[in-house]
């Protein structure tokens, strides 16, 4: 049943791929599904997968990881890192680690105006002298719901898809019935579709612009 918020939870999600393929004596099967369902489209953008978050810096460290906040280990894609200092937003430029590995001057701090992303770490250059605000925003790993009973955009806003992309992985590999597989190969793509174009829809401005060719 929906958690407290009316959100549909993961046993809702693996309850209703059972009522589908009318089989209630394959729930691992169904788990093992949904998981890789899950897994497979961990990498594609969409439009809950991409988030903005704040980290701070200390004085004379220049890399920043899991340890110091734990979605940069998860980030898939970094879009843009600004620097926020009295209310006033400046953007980092993004480097290749070898530029800022070559050039970086340890013995130097100064508030960073480049950052590289490697190694599932946030490299910044100069190196802080002081304690700097930092927003990221990018494509990052939204986990799987970890219990029964709770629930995650995987399976609210990408129920479909992932129900979709779990029966067609039970009729290919479980079920051996290749009609199924084919409906549910549809329905993968046009569950697919439809969140790329709401991911689409949000990030459009909304206008149609004339460009001078």
């Amino acid at each position: 049943m929906p958690d407290s918020q009316g959100n549909p939870t993961l046993l809702d999600l693996i309850e209703e791929i059972e009522d589908d393929i009318g089989r209630a004596d394959l729930n691992q099967q169904v788990r093992t599904a949904v998981s890789r369902a899950i897994r497979h489209h961990q990498s594609q953008r969409l439009h809950f997968n991409e988030r903005s978050l704040v980290f701070v810096t200390a004085p004379g460290v220049d890399t920043y990881a899991r340890g110091d906040l734990g979605e940069i280990a998860d980030l898939y894609a970094v879009d843009t890192l600004v620097l926020i200092e009295n209310d006033q937003p400046w953007p980092l430029r993004r480097v290749p680690e070898a530029d800022i590995e070559r050039r970086q001057d340890a013995s130097c701090w100064s508030r960073p105006c480049r950052f590289s992303f490697f190694d599932r770490s946030i490299r910044l250059d100069p190196v802080p002298d002081a304690a700097y605000s930092l927003r990221l925003s990018g494509h990052m790993q939204i986990p799987a719901p970890p219990a029964d009973g709770d629930t995650s955009p995987w399976v609210d806003e990408a129920g479909t898809l992932i129900a979709a992309w779990a029966k067609r992985h039970l009729a290919q590999n479980v079920l051996r019935d290749p009609v199924l597989a084919k409906i549910q190969e549809d329905a993968v793509r046009s569950a697919l579709n439809e969140l790329r174009g709401r991911a689409n829809r949000a990030a459009s401005a909304g206008q149609i612009r004339a460009w001078t060719l």
